[in-house]
């Protein structure tokens, strides 16, 4: 071998010895195997949340580690990328098929068709109610079966990864077994998990309450700066107690789960967030050490094309393609008139276009319109006649985009996709559009707009840059991150903040004791002053009485 000197001989045993070991440590993971439980419990969500999840578990098991996938009957594996569990344990489902139906369903078409509703009519919706039920209903059916949990028991779990979205069941999985938990978001927070939830400071005068508020940016003015002190300190409470704590408690009460915790440890005894969220998009904050941006972990490299994809995009030229799909689990937009207006748009455009949609034929539908009930999203944006991406604003797919430099038109419909498409047009990326007021002609000027102003591609390659301008991939921060605490555990990672009461986090009883130690030596200095020049003025009297 050409490296070793002349004078170097594989006869020595040591060097033998050397070189077996050294081969031996590049080819053995760096860690021993440990069992890990990769939890799905929740009805509420979508593959596209497990997506994320399933990446890092499944560079986990090529780390030599075991992950026991734990899921609910009748669930399904939808959103999980081949080889992301080692076995799996399910527990029963007390729901019917048809009732099973009924939920997917809604998970399909009801986000698009609610996102033209007004309050009122929403609230009156029957499906805002199936999915309040659907928050929780996986956890209970879980601690109401003996085998299961023994069973989970017996597994030896060490760690609990986790990917909620408006529950805290995973977290009350993690303390029931007594290990710690892994949370892995596709956005920097929801409704249940955000900062607080962690202990991470978040100063609302340049950090912008996004749940109700999403138009707000980290500059903002006093009006409303005094509407994100408000949203943050009355709805956040709110959605923590209805959302978290309160079928928590119920939780703790029924079973006997962990009585020594309060309903908000459960949530704070996350050794890491493992969290999708790029300064590409958002803006800048405060983190802590136990969050982990791991924004990319999920882009792998593109694939070629399928042969019919490949000769249809080639096809468009010069002019190239536009993608248009609103997610994995929306496939139309439950709005035939406004359907077939968009399919009108979009028959008049030079680009070629690639819909993936389900459902009865747009009245308007071009030559240049390929309809697919399946796209490879990546691949397809990776190309370098991508123009742009019609979207309704998943922070996945959002990412894809950025990642590749492609500009975007959003159409918000739930979750975090207001939010989304608000960053996005904040940052110059594309635009946005509303649901609930769009027509044919404002969906054709936005088209255009996009598609004919320069900047809007320019700031997307600068934000595919920036995304791309890091260390380590995410996926090997992500599994470095769980290994570390695998070893060493995570509360040295912790801020104290997620432990302390609202008056001790913002010291207002010190602010309060040191208002007092003023009054109190302000009124005493007040008091000697006074006494003193009472005594002054005595004995002047008294002086002038003498003479």
């Amino acid at each position: 071998m050409r490296f070793l000197s002349h004078n170097v001989s594989f006869s020595k045993p040591w060097l033998t010895s050397v070189i077996f070991v050294t081969v031996l440590y590049a080819l053995v993971p760096a860690s021993s195997g440990a069992n890990i439980l990769l939890a799905r419990t929740s009805l509420f969500s979508m593959p596209s949340h497990y997506m994320g999840l399933s990446h890092v578990t499944q560079a986990l098991i090529e780390r030599g580690h075991h992950v026991t996938l734990l899921l609910m009957d009748k669930i399904g594996t939808k959103g999980f990328v081949p080889n992301s569990y080692s076995s799996n344990i399910t527990y029963p489902n007390s729901k019917t098929d048809e009732q099973m139906k009924i939920i997917n369903d809604f998970k399909a078409t009801g986000a698009a068709s609610m996102a033209s509703m007004s309050l009122t009519e929403m609230l009156r919706d029957e499906r805002l109610r199936l999915a309040w039920d659907m928050r929780t209903f996986g956890c209970f059916e879980l601690f109401k079966h003996e085998g299961t949990l023994k069973r989970l028991k017996h597994a030896d779990i060490d760690l609990v990864l986790t990917s909620p979205v408006v529950d805290a069941c995973d977290a009350v999985i993690a303390a029931y077994l007594d290990v710690p938990f892994v949370v892995v978001l596709g956005v920097r927070r929801t409704p249940v998990w955000h900062e607080g939830a962690m202990g991470i400071p978040t100063p609302l005068s340049y950090v912008p309450f996004s749940f109700l508020l999403p138009q707000l940016s980290d500059q903002m003015s006093f009006i409303e700066r005094l509407l994100n002190v408000v949203a943050s300190n009355t709805v956040q409470p709110f959605f923590d107690y209805i959302l978290a704590y309160r079928p928590i408690a119920q939780m703790q009460t029924m079973y006997g789960i962990r009585p020594d915790l309060s309903p908000r440890d459960f949530m704070a005894r996350a050794a890491l967030w493992l969290c999708h969220s790029t300064v590409a998009l958002e803006y800048p904050r405060p983190t802590s050490p136990n969050w982990i941006d791991i924004t990319g972990a999920t882009i792998k490299d593109p694939k070629p094309l399928p042969k019919d994809l490949d000769e249809f995009v080639e096809g468009s030229k010069e002019h190239g393609f536009i993608l248009f799909t609103l997610g994995s689990m929306t496939v139309s937009l439950n709005n035939q008139p406004l359907t077939d207006a968009i399919s009108k748009v979009l028959s008049e455009l030079p680009q070629r276009i690639i819909w993936r949609y389900i459902g009865p034929k747009p009245r308007y539908l071009g030559n240049n319109t390929l309809i697919v009930d399946w796209l490879p999203q990546r691949d397809l944006l990776a190309h370098p006649g991508a123009r742009l991406l019609i979207y309704h604003g998943g922070a996945g797919g959002v990412h894809e985009a950025i990642h590749c430099g492609v500009p975007m038109l959003i159409m918000p419909l739930a979750g975090d996709q207001p939010v989304n498409a608000h960053l996005v047009a904040a940052k110059g990326l594309g635009l946005t559009l509303n649901l609930g007021d769009l027509d044919e002609e404002k969906f054709r000027q936005t088209v255009h707009e996009v598609l004919e102003t320069r900047s809007y591609k320019e700031n997307a390659m600068r934000a595919s840059a920036i995304f791309r301008d890091r260390m380590a991939s995410p996926l090997d921060r992500a599994v470095f991150w769980i290994e570390h605490v695998l070893k060493f555990g995570g509360d040295h990672l912790r801020l104290r903040a997620a432990e302390m009461g609202f008056i001790q986090l913002h010291s207002l009883d010190v602010i309060a004791f040191l208002i007092v130690v003023v009054v109190a030596w302000s009124y005493l200095s007040y008091v000697l002053l006074a006494a003193c020049y009472r005594r002054l003025c005595k004995m002047k009297s008294h002086k002038a009485k003498t003479d």
